[in-house]
């Protein structure tokens, strides 16, 4: 017996979707969407803000204070956070020491996925029976030893901290307070500064959580906001996008770049909207491809003109409310 199987209104309509945008992909050189979504983008689409990151980088090379990074949803402090996770390895700080570091990218983590993500980055081996105060132990040991016999200083990259559990805090405070008073018993002056350097991100609740449940923690740390996006950081992040998918990006010039089919006053109302957050830039533009789509179908014109990107941001401005 053969069982005819019909697709539904629904089905159809999102394969014609798909269709659309990517006859619209296509009409612009590209394999795929520019504006897809990438939990770990490629390095090469970063937007890079030189003077912030050296700024963050400095404060790490002094070793005076922490960092958290502060800055809504989609703000780019994961891309700042791995900027300068990138640049550190090539460095010294202000005593010679090289810079031995480690990422937490992981979020809602129990205190003892904590300890094992902290001693996972930071390639310290551990056992898997130990409890989160002996794997936390086992990383400060192997942080002096690295300080004193490699001359290399720990710096830990945090990512969204305050979405973790509250007890992982705690593991957090200790590494910030290293070396400890019996770590220091017979190094003499070889232990007068911290040997671990935290780098932290989340929002500015987060930050605000932080003054009030961490101060030891809070009160030797330096928040930086992070910039929003100029216009021409707003044109540089479509056009390496758009260069991405296109295969491009090899050869992007960040002084001379095109964002064909995007009309220059559309990516100027669509960063207005979006108030420079890379985020909503993103969001913004992919609702542009879909009109813009849509427009190629019916006449075959696959710009982006000023007047879709004003449509869309009006479309989106309730969304753009509520998530921010």
């Amino acid at each position: 017996m053969t069982i005819a199987i019909h697709e539904s209104a629904l089905i159809r309509h999102f394969n014609t979707r798909k269709e659309v945008l990517r006859a619209w992909e296509e009409s612009i050189g590209c394999r795929f969407s520019p504006f897809r979504g990438f939990k770990m983008p490629d390095s090469r689409l970063y937007v890079e803000h030189p003077d912030f990151l050296d700024s963050i980088v400095d404060l790490i090379i002094t070793n005076e204070r922490h960092i958290f990074l502060r800055g809504p949803v989609g703000s780019g402090k994961s891309t700042l956070m791995l900027l300068a996770l990138r640049d550190l390895p090539t460095l010294a700080d202000r005593r010679g020491n090289k810079f031995i570091t480690g990422y937490v990218g992981m979020t809602g983590l129990y205190e003892k996925q904590m300890a094992a993500a902290i001693a996972d980055s930071l390639r310290v081996k551990y056992r898997r029976s130990w409890e989160s105060t002996q794997i936390i132990d086992a990383v400060a040991q192997e942080s002096l030893r690295r300080y004193v016999e490699e001359k290399c200083r720990t710096a830990l990259f945090i990512e969204d901290v305050a979405d973790n559990q509250e007890a992982a805090f705690h593991k957090l405070r200790f590494l910030a307070d290293l070396p400890t008073e019996e770590m220091r018993e017979g190094f003499t002056d070889a232990l007068d500064e911290p040997i671990i350097t935290l780098v932290m991100s989340g929002t500015a609740v987060y930050w605000n959580a932080m003054l009030s449940f961490l101060p030891q923690i809070a009160d030797r740390t330096e928040p930086l906001d992070v910039p929003p996006l100029d216009d021409m950081k707003a044109r540089e992040f479509i056009g390496r996008r758009i260069a991405y998918a296109q295969s491009r990006i090899d050869s992007f010039d960040p002084d001379s770049f095109e964002v064909q089919p995007f009309e220059e006053k559309a990516i100027v109302a669509i960063n207005t909207a979006a108030r420079g957050n890379p985020r909503d830039i993103r969001m913004l533009a992919r609702g542009c491809q879909q009109v813009a789509a849509e427009n190629l179908r019916k006449n075959g014109n696959p710009i982006v003109s000023n007047q879709i990107a004003e449509l869309v941001c009006e479309a989106y401005a309730t969304i753009l409310r509520e998530v921010r």
